[in-house]
């Protein structure tokens, strides 16, 4: 089994968590709050002895139950709560998570060592009540329907601190086009235009700092990359710490993998700084090359707002970035709101156009 990793209240010795609105490690028990530096004061550093972590055990086939398919079973491993001593069944790429039986934090030290020792974290700024006000907001729009109502609605919300890769490096990139410029003038009675076309080449390094991709395969790369930015000044060296109370996973697609959709972003980037250089109408692309020089891949996890709802019968998932608060999502349509709205805006078109007619008869 293994050792979980916990932080006690240096007043009461009760466990502490991280709360995002107050940016302090706080105690529940006695409402005390605290700083890291003041919990490595006290020798709390989440600092983890790597020879003394317990690896997880691995579940024999009649300890769960399988998937139809049978993969689901196969990718999970059991822990042992410290606190009350239940069995945690999670995958194998959790690495913070919290006891159901208990509520105690639970932080799998052998999922943040070695290969999966993050470089750095983003904590929480923004808590749970926030996120269910952004919500109910988000949800208030014309064609939302009259019983969506959010509390219900949602069955889980998650705080996720999710693996990202952060590429740096520059990108050298040559464009050559064909461009144009218009110049009309009017002399007298008449109306000139003259076109001259040029040949346009452009020659330029651009430099890239912390260009994030999720390592998660379980994330929609869509919705982590509506949610951005992140802003990296308040970025912090990795610590354990930060993740008491919350989720986290750990990467399962290496910085290889990701830089793919890295090394697209870099390239249209770069290409599109070039072509806002250009002073002319772009008339034609003739080609463009680019070389990336890759200096650093980091590993960081980052704060990210899950809610999954269900409307009848059917799954909607929002996501917010769990340091800025942007919220991003989907909502269900009420199909005879849209019908009404459609007829009075033919209705409105049709008065409209009558009344133009009328005007210039």
């Amino acid at each position: 089994m293994a050792t979980n990793i916990t932080y006690k209240c240096p007043t009461c010795g009760a466990e502490l968590f991280w709360k995002a609105d107050k940016n302090l490690f706080v105690c529940e028990y006695c409402d005390d709050s605290f700083t890291l530096e003041q919990l490595e004061h006290e020798g709390q550093g989440g600092k983890i002895d790597e020879e003394n972590v317990e690896r997880h055990e691995e579940l024999d086939e009649g300890e769960y139950t399988k998937s139809n398919d049978g993969t689901v079973g196969d990718n999970l491993v059991k822990y042992t709560c410290s606190h009350c001593g239940a069995e945690i069944i999670t995958d194998r790429s959790t690495a913070a998570t919290v006891c159901v039986y208990c509520g105690n934090a639970v932080i799998m030290g052998e999922q943040v060592i070695d290969d999966f020792a993050p470089d750095y974290v983003i904590p929480f700024k923004i808590d749970k009540k926030r996120v269910m006000e952004e919500f109910q907001r988000f949800s208030k729009k014309p064609l939302t329907p009259k019983d969506f109502n959010c509390e219900r609605v949602v069955d889980k919300m998650q705080g996720v601190y999710i693996p990202f890769w952060l590429y740096s490096g520059r990108c050298n990139g040559k464009l050559s086009a064909e461009g144009i410029n218009v110049h009309s003038w009017r002399s007298g009675d008449y109306e000139y235009t003259e076109r001259k076309y040029y040949a346009v080449f452009r020659d330029g390094t651009v430099n890239f700092d912390k260009v994030p991709v999720d390592g998660s395969s379980k994330t929609d790369n869509d919705a982590m990359d509506s949610i951005e930015p992140y802003d990296y000044s308040e970025i912090k060296p990795f610590n354990t710490a930060y993740l008491s109370g919350f989720l986290a996973e750990r990467y399962d697609e290496d910085s290889d993998k990701c830089f793919a959709r890295a090394r697209e972003r870099i390239e249209t980037t770069t290409k599109d700084m070039l072509r806002e250089s250009m002073r002319y109408d772009l008339v034609k692309e003739r080609g463009y090359d680019k070389k990336i020089k890759l200096t650093d891949a980091e590993y960081a996890l980052l704060p990210t707002w899950l809610l999954y709802t269900t409307y009848k019968d059917k799954k909607y998932f929002f996501a917010m970035n769990g340091q800025t608060g942007k919220f991003i999502g989907n909502l269900p349509i009420d199909k005879l709101r849209l019908t009404i709205f459609s007829l009075l805006g033919g209705v409105a078109g049709s008065l409209l156009g009558i009344i133009c007619s009328m005007l210039f008869m």
